[in-house]
């Protein structure tokens, strides 16, 4: 699966609702550069936490709730910098 619109200096934040962006944090994630992964349960999360450089933020958290998703934001760009892109693929 290759996301030709996500480029090198990106900084995504992926939210993972199913298999299919499942598949896509783990072809980002094994490329080495920043990704953030965000998930509703650890089940889905744990995977990113294992194993992974220190470029990959994975955290569980409602984006659906505009408080936990600023918290999110806020750790993710204080670790990483800026996120340029936010990807829920549906």
């Amino acid at each position: 699966m290759q996301n030709h619109t996500i480029s090198p200096a990106d900084i995504p934040l992926l939210v993972i609702d199913d298999d299919t962006a499942s598949r896509l944090a783990h072809e980002l994630t094994s490329t080495g550069r920043p990704v953030a992964i965000v998930g509703r349960d650890y089940r889905s999360v744990v995977p990113f936490m294992v194993g992974r450089s220190g470029y990959t933020v994975a955290l569980v958290a409602d984006v659906d709730d505009p408080i936990q998703l600023a918290d999110v934001f806020d750790r993710v760009e204080s670790r990483l910098g800026p996120v340029t892109r936010t990807l829920r693929v549906k």
